[in-house]
């Protein structure tokens, strides 16, 4: 509450106004967002489940078109048969692999996609044929017939064919209608596997076609174009059989988030869509992340926070119009008030209407008339007191000075000491010639200096040794104007409390000069003498011997609060006063 009396009704009103409006516009810019937003993912979900679903559907189509490529040789009993003879010559299986065998090399030849098919034969009579994988009976340019104990080496055969036992015919025709896909150790090689069954119950061998993952699977996937969404398969036992980008990892691959968003706190927000394979069990999984889903809400983002910015501005425009408006007047009232702590006290603006602010602006003025009125009563009861002090000041010089420089005239007179008689006499009339200044309260300070050193003289011929006088006074101030007999009670005070209890001789050293920033001259009386306990808050100065009160009232009375004297001392160390005055040339 305290904090809230410090600000100025127009900011109040406003923060008050700005803040409910720019509360609103930002609540109905947020909400606006939000739904935008809202709808934005909606879409955009919308769009990349529909994209994911026509790659799966360009894979799927691709990979069943290959498999059907197959099927008229896996069917076909002639190709089969052939697999199953027991040859007796070289000639009888060449004929054959020529006749027959050889017919499903060629579409190698007629699809690019495929890389290679192999025959996994179980029969003995029938050589290995081609050059794959290795040491090949018959040679023939790449083309593959070889013995099945190579297939048995792989997990596509421990898992599907291992525990197939001979004659079991359920069986064989389950794995007949089994969907077999499986990709290579270096996933360059996506592989269809087929059996191939002889007589309806005897496992002739097994047919693998080979096809490339460029051309089946990256043509479909995101590319260049889209490089933070990633595209990953998982196989029917949930391993990762392909990855559109290796170098990012899934995220979702362990999880059951699809169609859900993911969140990792390493990673950004993402969406995760998948499909699966009915026939293969294959999942395809599509990650998004947020920021790529949400990037047509960008656009929307930053136009939506310009309008919102925009509005803001124009709310706090109209708030800061609409209260400069209602508080114009009351704060002219204001500037008007904090301009009187100088006291110039003007009568304030004229201000129209008879609300408050105009009955207070008229009150105000009435109260500043008045108190005008009581200042000028108050400045001359005020001048006629300073003038009466001024002369009281004059007329406390210590009379016991005057007794006692007599004293020392006459018994000078009594030893016949002329010349000395002479100077005590003439820097008498010079110390009272001063003094009195023709009644008028100030002088140079040259002839302050000049009074100082007549009293100082009178004051050296009567204690003799006692005292050591030495002046450091800068010629640059000597034309300024000060208040006279301002030093005079300063210097006397060290003689009186300073040197007459200082054993041996004590040293006085009077300072004058101008301050760091010249606005000010500033005096120094410095003594070695007894010094004292300085009282809290210079006592001694605002309580002490009537003339020095007077000489610190006196210069506050004439020039302010901000000048005046300050005491320091220590008990057997010495007294320091400091008198400053402001610099006015005379």
């Amino acid at each position: 509450m305290k904090t809230l009396n410090n600000i100025k009704l127009r900011n109040k009103l406003l923060i008050c106004y700005g803040s409910l409006m720019i509360f609103a516009v930002s609540l109905v810019g947020f909400l606006t967002y939000h739904k935008i937003q809202s709808y934005i993912y909606d879409q955009s979900s919308k769009s990349y489940s529909q994209t994911l679903d026509q790659i799966v559907m360009n894979i799927e189509y691709k990979m069943n078109t290959h498999q059907e490529l197959m099927r008229p040789y896996i069917n076909n009993s002639k190709f089969v048969s052939a697999l199953v003879t027991s040859y007796q010559s070289p000639a009888d299986y060449s004929y054959q692999y020529l006749d027959t065998l050889r017919s499903i090399f060629e579409l190698e030849t007629r699809y690019p996609a495929i890389k290679n098919i192999i025959i996994y034969k179980d029969n003995d009579t029938l050589p290995d044929i081609g050059t794959y994988p290795d040491n090949p009976g018959v040679s023939d340019a790449g083309h593959t017939v070889i013995d099945i104990d190579f297939a048995k080496q792989t997990a596509w055969y421990k898992r599907y064919f291992a525990n197939l036992e001979e004659g079991d015919l359920v069986g064989l025709i389950s794995l007949s209608n089994t969907t077999i896909w499986t990709m290579n150790e270096n996933r360059t090689l996506i592989s269809i596997i087929k059996p191939m069954i002889y007589n309806h119950d005897k496992l002739a061998g097994i047919a693998e076609m080979q096809l490339k993952v460029d051309s089946i699977l990256r043509g479909q996937m995101f590319g260049e174009e889209s490089p933070k969404e990633l595209f990953y398969i998982l196989d029917d036992e949930g391993k990762v059989q392909f990855v559109s980008n290796p170098e990012m990892a899934p995220i979702a691959a362990e999880d059951d988030l699809a169609g859900s968003l993911v969140m990792r706190s390493s990673q950004p927000a993402t969406l995760a869509l998948d499909r699966t394979d009915a026939l293969s069990g294959w999942k395809y999984v599509l990650e998004v992340p947020l920021d790529s889903l949400m990037l047509s809400a960008q656009s929307i983002r930053s136009f939506t926070i310009a309008i919102l910015v925009g509005s803001i501005v124009i709310s706090i425009l109209l708030a800061l119009a609409i209260a400069r408006v209602l508080t114009r007047r009351i704060s002219l009232l204001a500037r008007h008030m904090e301009r009187q702590e100088d006291l110039t006290l003007e009568i304030g603006p004229s201000v129209d209407g008879r609300d408050e602010i105009g009955m207070l602006t008229r009150s105000y003025n009435r109260m500043i008339k008045r108190i005008l009125e009581l200042i000028d009563q108050l400045r001359t009861s005020q001048q006629l007191q300073k003038e009466s002090e001024i002369k009281s000041l004059q007329a406390q010089i210590n009379p016991h000075f005057l007794y006692n420089t007599l004293a020392t005239i006459n018994w000078m007179a009594a030893d016949n000491e002329c010349q000395k008689i002479s100077v005590m006499v003439d820097n008498l009339a010079t110390f009272y010639r001063l003094s009195l200044n023709m009644g008028k309260p100030f002088l140079r300070i040259s002839e302050e200096v000049k009074h100082i050193q007549a009293y100082l003289e009178i004051q050296k011929v009567r204690m003799e040794d006692k005292i050591n006088i030495s002046y450091e006074i800068a010629d640059n101030i000597m034309h300024f104007s000060t208040l006279k007999l301002i030093l005079q009670p300063f210097v006397e005070n060290a003689i009186l409390h300073g040197a007459e209890h200082n054993v041996g001789t004590t040293h006085i050293i009077i300072k004058g000069g101008l301050s760091s920033d010249e606005s000010s001259v500033v005096f120094e009386i410095i003594d070695d003498g007894v010094g004292m306990k300085a009282p809290v808050h210079n006592q001694y100065v605002n309580h002490g011997g009537y003339g020095i009160h007077n000489v610190h009232e006196k210069i506050q009375l004439q020039y302010g609060h901000r000048y005046g004297v300050r005491l320091f001392s220590e008990p057997g160390e010495g007294t320091r006063v400091v008198i400053q005055i402001p610099a006015i040339a005379q």
